[in-house]
């Protein structure tokens, strides 16, 4: 809740010096525009991200590959579409593929990060033969 206070504060003061800069008319166009542009890359793009992400469940891809595919990109434009400057900021940054490795290195957690060498990772197999 916290987190979401902050950045409701942070977009409020990035909204309003982008409408004191630009004025409220120019505000307006960049909220249309960004959402034009959020519907266009939305529609062309090309993939299933249901089926990629049971891909991912069924581990036939890893997380690095889904965000390749384009997971980062579809965000970015669901978050032009959504009205503020500072959503329209990261949804642009989105749509470069550094930022969203960057990002999703910060979210997703691969099991190569820990290196805990007292950790030995075993297989068990009963043999049932009488």
């Amino acid at each position: 809740m916290l987190y979401f206070l902050v950045y409701l504060f942070f977009e409020i003061l990035v909204t309003y010096e982008f409408a004191k800069l630009f004025t409220p008319f120019g505000l307006f166009l960049e909220v249309l525009f960004s959402a034009i542009v959020g519907v266009i890359i939305i529609r062309d793009l090309n993939f299933s991200l249901f089926e990629n992400m049971q891909r991912v469940l069924r581990r036939e891809i890893t997380e690095q590959e889904f965000i390749s595919i384009g997971l980062f990109r579809f965000v970015g434009a669901i978050l032009l579409i959504i009205p503020g400057v500072l959503t329209d900021i990261i949804g642009i940054l989105f749509m470069f593929e550094f930022f969203a490795k960057w990002f999703a290195r910060k979210i997703f957690i691969s099991k190569s990060d820990y290196k805990d060498s007292d950790i030995i990772d075993v297989e068990i197999i009963e043999d049932k033969r009488i």
